[in-house]
């Protein structure tokens, strides 16, 4: 093992020894026995490049499978020229598994950037291109921070990706899967795909072709001249442009593997002219598409994943009835939670009721023939056993026949991913799933089968329901039969907005074993935020045991139609009563945004009881928030008088301003009458030079005259709450604004004590409007409804409000931090900027603060700053003689955060020490981790720790 230059990078410890993660490929220092069947399953990947010699894993203790963080390469004895590594590069460009790729010399470490454009290729050939050059012997500071930048612990713990740094070293729509499937879409708008099909066809069927050629599939002894003289490819063939050559060759592979990959149903001979050959052969030669006359050798399937094919077929398949694509690496996640390998017995029955592209099928396919390959000496299954675990254990549904080709063809393409190419010719023929597995229709139709004992696919009851329902508000026929049904038997109330994926989280529940089956289903995020889905919801909760729901509405363009969603998982049964639910608030990253890994740490984790998310809905935006004592907030916020209920017993009018809309109405009232248009109430009340006139007079939404007479009391709505009076005479305003008249004289003083407790107290009312408001984070960024406004407290005793030391520091880091991290992600100041010693310190005396009252000697020590962490000692009484708060503390500090608890780092991302009379904490460098708020939910953590240990 090359210690020097490994050590300098931290993959191997000072003593010698590997870093956790790191895991030889091959040679003697190779022993894969004892390793998970994710990670072994990834060390057979890596194999097949033969120059990688480690790969680097971050290791997770949540279930998740472990993420590939890097491979490396030892050409320490410069054994690999710099063209057999620029290939290399090029290859793991393609499997897209690596964003990292180390090479250590002599006397440096390269890293190639694999996660973002060819850095690889220039005009046609390999060039060896490394993003950063790492010199070993370096004193210099600059060399110095990015030895410390490129450090492995930085790979294992995740905080890599969050360094800004860092961020030009990957570049999702740049990575070689969206490139291919750009480059592919555009030359079907050459081919003018849609409006010829078989041209389209063609294309795709090309596509299939190559990735059998590339997989060296096809005999070796002149099999393409069989269909045209001296051709060795099927490009070959295509360039000769005979039409009958090239169907007698598209033929003969439909014929010999038979099954729903080769459909030539819309190709015939005459279909096929000797015109469009040719310009098929010039387009996908590359000789018209952007002069890209390289295209096809960059894109080599030999290392590219079949989903890629799947999710390139997809683009092109009619889209219907909701229907959204799921990100492989989603899916993955997922799939980790569903079906553990830990827990598979290889036997399990799998239904994606809402099939799509196949991609949880073929996800949980994948899992099925490597746990079989972890029980039998990772040998390859035969064809015979891998149809049988189709046929056995994988089962879809889809109203779109379109879909179930889809899924069809991606299961059989991961079939032929598990053979040998010598077997996939030789013996593989493929059944065909439609009909049989996989079945086109209505979910619910299947559901209604089922209840009068006669459905195709409820035979047996199944392991796990996975998939991603179509979000539509409209049941279909048999869906409303079913929902009427359901209402009577559960005595649920209806089906909130009539929404088609909750009906398939209900109904999926019903197919599940009884004693442990699992459903995990991705849902809208009104599952969980919106109020009118609260009783659906309670009775989920009651009816099944659901363990965990996977939160990703703080995460933008997860998909390409960015909706926001949530994860139901679910066991059946009804929960006990101590049962609780794990709340998991996915936060948009940097690595989240370029499909690297999704990131979890300590304060995005949250438990719910079972009562408490039965009858406290604002909880879950309490959980986004930070969770913690942000949960008592909400209540408090819960139990006061609302301003609705004020304004309503007092008999004032109130609601939005005019909606132009359609101008069905006519409004004399409001002609040429003086406007504050929406952007002219401020923070700082109206800006007098914004007032205009209201010209015309129809309207969709007029409302009446009182609305806009003087005095009144207008609030803007959007998270600020601007607000101001106005007892100027008559003012009209759109809809955006939302206005307080009272109509008789002598109430006027109590409008104006109302606008003034809404002035002074606006900073509390924001604070209430993002705990328990329904619109703002989640969708429009920072819009607000009438009824978050209708929600804000207003108590009879204004004191009431008045807020605590902890509740001042939660209501400040909401309002200025909270709001934009859960908006902004990466970009949020939070995850921008590290925190400073002046951050640091804030931290430390909010966190004495709050254990002060029982721990009066608390003090806080000198912060250490550590290779992207920052280490917080604290201690009682006199200061400690720790040997890792003295002139070796940084060497000590290393030896104890990495060696002895590295763990904890790893996955949550905060680690807490006792020692003697210390305290130490220790965490990532981005002020995220160093604001009051996560003060005090640390000071809340630690005296439960320090209760347990009898202190």
């Amino acid at each position: 093992m090359p210690n020097r230059a490994l050590q300098s990078v931290d993959f191997v410890l000072a003593n010698g020894r590997p870093a956790t993660g790191l895991v030889p490929v091959s040679g003697k220092e190779s022993d894969e026995r004892g390793l998970p069947i994710d990670e072994r399953a990834a060390i057979l990947d890596a194999k097949s490049f033969e120059l990688i010699d480690y790969v680097f894993f971050r290791r997770f203790t949540d279930g998740r499978s472990s993420q590939v963080a890097a491979y490396i390469v030892d050409n320490s004895d410069e054994k690999h020229d710099e063209r057999q590594l620029a290939r290399l590069h090029h290859q793991v460009w393609l499997q897209g598994r690596a964003p990292l790729l180390y090479v250590t010399c002599p006397t440096r470490i390269d890293v190639l950037a694999c996660a973002r454009g060819p850095d690889f290729w220039d005009k046609g050939k390999h060039r060896y291109n490394p993003a950063e050059t790492l010199h070993i012997a370096a004193e210099i500071s600059d060399h110095l921070d990015k030895l410390s930048r490129f450090s492995a612990l930085r790979l294992a713990d995740g905080t890599f990706w969050d360094d800004p740094s860092n961020r030009g070293l990957a570049n999702h729509d740049k990575a070689a899967h969206r490139l291919l499937i750009q480059a592919v879409v555009d030359a079907d708008r050459l081919l003018d795909g849609k409006r010829n099909p078989v041209l389209r066809r063609m294309l795709l069927l090309m596509v299939l072709i190559k990735y059998l050629e590339d997989r060296n599939v096809f005999p070796g002894n002149g099999w393409f001249g069989k269909y045209h003289k001296g051709a060795r490819t099927f490009f070959d063939v295509l360039k000769g442009g005979q039409p009958d050559e090239v169907y007698r060759l598209l033929e003969t592979l439909r014929r010999r593997f038979n099954g729903d990959v080769f459909d030539l149903s819309i190709i015939r001979p005459t279909a096929l002219t000797r015109d469009s050959l040719k310009a098929f052969a010039d387009l996908v030669e590359a000789r018209t598409l952007k002069k890209q006359r390289y295209l096809w050798d960059q894109f080599s399937f030999e290392h590219l994943p079949v989903e890629i094919i799947s999710h390139l077929y997809q683009r092109f398949v009619q889209g219907g009835h909701g229907a959204v694509y799921t990100p492989p690496f989603l899916a993955a996640l997922l799939l980790d939670h569903a079906m553990p390998y830990t827990s598979l017995s290889g036997n399990e029955r799998i239904l994606d009721p809402a099939c799509g592209s196949g991609v949880f099928l073929v996800g949980a396919f994948r899992r099925l023939i490597n746990a079989w390959r972890s029980r039998n000496g990772w040998k390859r299954p035969t064809v015979s056993r891998l149809k049988g675990m189709l046929k056995r254990s994988i089962f879809g549904i889809d109203l779109d026949p379109n879909a179930i080709d889809l899924t069809a063809f991606s299961l059989s393409l991961a079939m032929c991913d598990a053979l040998q190419p010598d077997v996939i010719w030789r013996d593989l023929k493929f059944d065909r799933l439609r009909g049989r597995s996989l079945l086109e229709g209505d979910f619910f139709s299947f559901c209604l089968a089922g209840r009068k004992g006669s459905s195709a696919i409820r035979t047996e009851s199944f392991h796990i329901v996975i998939g991603n329902p179509p979000f539509e508000s409209e049941l279909t026929p048999d869906g409303k039969k079913v929902d009427e049904a359901t209402q009577e038997e559960r005595q649920r109330d209806f089906l909130p907005d009539q929404q088609t994926a909750y009906l398939f989280l209900e109904q999926g529940l019903a197919f599940l074993r009884r004693d442990d089956g699992r459903i995990c289903l991705i849902q809208p995020h009104g599952f969980l935020y919106n109020r009118n889905v609260d009783a659906f919801r309670r009775k989920i909760f009651e009816t099944s045991k659901v363990e965990a729901i996977l939160d990703f509405v703080s995460i933008r363009k997860l998909y390409e139609a960015d909706p926001k969603t949530v994860a139901v998982l679910a066991r059946a049964g009804k929960p006990g009563p101590r049962h609780a639910i794990a709340h998991w608030t996915f936060r948009r990253t940097m690595s989240t945004k370029e499909r690297i890994s999704f990131e979890l740490d300590h304060y995005d984790r949250h438990t719910v009881p079972k009562e408490q998310a039965e009858k406290e809905a604002f909880v879950w935006r309490a959980n986004l928030l930070g969770g913690g004592r942000t949960v008592d907030m909400s209540r408090r916020f819960q139990n006061a008088r609302t301003l609705a209920e004020y304004i309503g017993k007092k008999g004032w009018d109130y609601g939005e301003g005019f909606t132009v809309g359609n101008r069905r109405r006519r409004a004399p009232f409001l002609k040429d009458k003086d406007l504050l248009p929406t952007e002219g109430l401020t923070s700082t009340g109206i800006d007098s030079e914004k007032l205009t006139k209201v010209t015309g007079e129809h309207f969709e939404c007029p409302r009446h005259e009182d609305r806009f007479t003087a005095p009144l009391v207008l609030i803007k709505e959007v998270e600020s709450l601007p607000v101001a009076f106005w007892d100027q005479g008559f003012l009209a305003y759109p809809h955006e604004i939302v206005g307080i008249h009272s109509p008789k004289k002598e109430d006027e003083s109590e409008l104006r004590e109302l606008f003034e407790f809404l002035r002074t107290q606006r900073d509390v009312l924001r604070v209430s409007a993002s705990l328990r408001g329904s619109r703002s984070l989640i969708m429009r960024s920072t819009a607000i409804l009438k009824l978050d406004i209708d929600g804000l407290p207003y108590p009879e005793e204004p004191e009431a409000l008045a807020f605590s030391f902890w509740e001042q520091v939660i209501q400040h880091d909401i309002l200025k931090y909270m709001g934009d991290y859960v908006r902004l992600g990466q970009n949020s100041a939070l995850l921008r900027q590290k925190a400073g010693n002046d951050d640091v310190r804030a931290y430390s005396e909010v966190f004495c603060r709050m254990l002060g009252s029982v721990y009066e000697t608390l003090r806080a020590s000198v912060p250490i700053f550590l290779n992207g962490l920052i280490c917080q000692p604290f201690y009682f009484g006199d200061p400690p003689d720790a040997p890792w708060l003295g002139s070796t503390a940084e060497g000590e500090l290393h030896r104890l955060i990495y060696h002895e608890s590295h763990e904890a780092l790893r996955t949550i991302r905060v680690f807490r020490y006792y020692q003697d009379n210390v305290i130490l904490i220790v965490k990532p460098d981005r002020l995220r981790y160093w604001i009051g708020s996560t003060a005090i939910r640390d000071a809340d953590e630690t005296l439960v720790d320090l209760r347990r240990q009898g202190y």
